[in-house]
């Protein structure tokens, strides 16, 4: 294959053979702040590229920042964006991120934006003590294009200054890469195999009784008139097993639960393991879209009941009107940064399929206006109203005064903002956080007014099917019900 080289202000980019995700990311997993950015759902239309990323020459972490998270970073952004011409004018079939912060922002950076009540009993207990946010900043990133199948490398040659500089950096960057690919270790390209050991467990950190009357007590905010919907969450605690590594598992979530923005991250001493199908935020060209997520039903694998299962979802009123409330609340965060009048909902409660799931999706995009970067955007938007609720402050007052701890990552974002302005964020759902061998992720749903107590609470295991089936375990929920792999 001939490679292609395009130069711009020091930059480099070159096309590459194509080399398996997985296989490449396995060998730099362990680097901190090391970040797959996964398509693992090609199908999906929005499962285009992947991103993989490591060695940053700088990173941002915060924990309880007293100053305005969001504008520390675009400060951050703004020292690399000044004179950084962009790769895509010339090669414009590339991969939209080519370089820029890529991480981590926790739910809880929403304390730094709102008046919410404070980390203490009785509201949600910070128990992890997880930074709020942890963001690299990459000159070089592989990218990959399921579509096509074609590989890319791109170096930006920062932090050098002066074209030459930066050309000689990432020229050096880039072959140290291409030595990486050469030396590849053989790995299963779709999955890693199960654990031999089957010696992890799980289980719900609350009875299914106690979260029940949770959602009990939020229907009785709605009928009170404080609140439209509210997302109610609970954790779920084990390990993995003692052969399993943090990778092992998330190559079999992604194998068993794949989702178009799902991702991992290795932040040292910790990771994150995400199956995410929701999309939070795109911005490309100053246009900006969302795909808030909003009622769900199992799948099956009789073919019939599968079917009853999607028109049931298809033809649920109260399903419908909880991703209608959450689309008029999109369309209000992004009012605040997006063009008057640009705002436009191209799809409204559409079905989408995934291995473990049917959901209702929406799509709302807009414009930002002149002046608007991605870091407001991501101000004006955090955290997304899918998994907060409506109005969102209250909402959130609400989830602090009934879940147990702080979310932390769950139902943060994970993605990338490109130095060229280019932005894409998942929403973190289907997510496990890794420490050591012990694995914690949460689940939860949308409460609404005619929401059943016992049905949310059946909803939430079937998100946690994808996570707990890659442990390999059984959970048992310290009342009757169960799931199983």
């Amino acid at each position: 294959m001939v490679e292609t080289h395009i130069m711009v202000s020091g930059a480099i980019a070159e096309e590459l053979p194509w080399v398996d995700p997985l296989a490449y990311f396995s060998a730099v997993a362990e680097t901190p702040y090391a970040i797959w950015l996964d398509s693992a759902d090609t199908r999906h239309p929005a499962g285009r590229y992947s991103f993989i990323m490591h060695d940053p020459f700088e990173t941002l972490t915060l924990k309880n920042p007293h100053d305005n998270p969001f504008a520390q970073l675009k400060t951050k952004l703004a020292q690399w964006q000044e004179d950084w011409a962009g790769l895509e004018a010339h090669w414009p079939e590339s991969p939209p991120f080519k370089g820029g912060a890529a991480g981590l922002f926790g739910y809880d950076l929403a304390q730094s934006l709102e008046k919410l009540p404070p980390h203490l009993p009785p509201y949600a207990v910070d128990d992890t003590r997880l930074p709020d946010m942890a963001v690299g900043f990459y000159d070089l990133v592989l990218g990959f294009d399921h579509q096509k199948h074609r590989c890319f490398v791109f170096s930006t040659g920062f932090p050098a200054h002066g074209a030459a500089e930066r050309s000689n950096l990432a020229r050096l960057k880039i072959e140290n890469l291409k030595k990486t690919l050469h030396g590849l270790p053989k790995v299963p390209a779709a999955h890693f195999p199960a654990s031999g050991k089957m010696d992890g467990y799980i289980n719900a950190d609350i009875e299914a009784s106690i979260f029940k009357s949770r959602v009990q007590k939020v229907i009785d905010y709605i009928h009170a008139g404080d609140i439209f919907q509210a997302n109610l969450s609970h954790r779920f605690s084990g390990h993995i097993a003692s052969d399993d590594t943090p990778l092992t598992y998330y190559a079999r979530l992604r194998h068993i639960s794949p989702g178009p923005f799902a991702g991992y991250a290795n932040f040292g001493n910790w990771v994150l393991a995400s199956a995410s199908p929701e999309r939070f935020l795109e911005c490309k060209h100053q246009r900006v879209e969302t795909r808030p997520i909003k009622g769900t039903r199992p799948r099956s694998g009789d073919p019939k009941t599968d079917m009853a299962l999607l028109e049931d979802l298809k033809t649920s009123q109260k399903d419908r009107a909880e991703n209608v409330m959450i689309v008029d609340l999109l369309r209000n965060d992004l009012s605040r940064v997006c063009e008057d009048g640009s705002m436009k909902v191209s799809a409204l409660c559409e079905l989408e399929t995934f291995e473990t799931v049917h959901h209702l999706v929406s799509i709302i995009s807009g414009q930002l206006r002149s002046g608007m970067s991605p870091p407001d955007l991501l101000e004006a938007c955090f955290p997304g109203g899918s998994i907060s609720g409506a109005p969102k402050i209250r909402a959130m007052e609400i989830i602090a005064e009934l879940e147990n701890n702080t979310r932390g990552p769950y139902t943060g974002a994970l993605g990338y903002i490109g130095f060229d302005g280019a932005m894409d964020m998942n929403i973190l759902i289907r997510t496990a956080v890794i420490r050591d061998k012990k694995i914690t992720f949460q689940v939860g749903g949308g409460i609404v007014a005619n929401s059943q107590p016992e049905a949310e609470y059946l909803e939430t295991l079937d998100k946690a099917r994808g996570l707990i089936t890659a442990i390999g375990v059984e959970i048992k929920t310290r009342d009757v019900e169960k799931i199983s792999s």
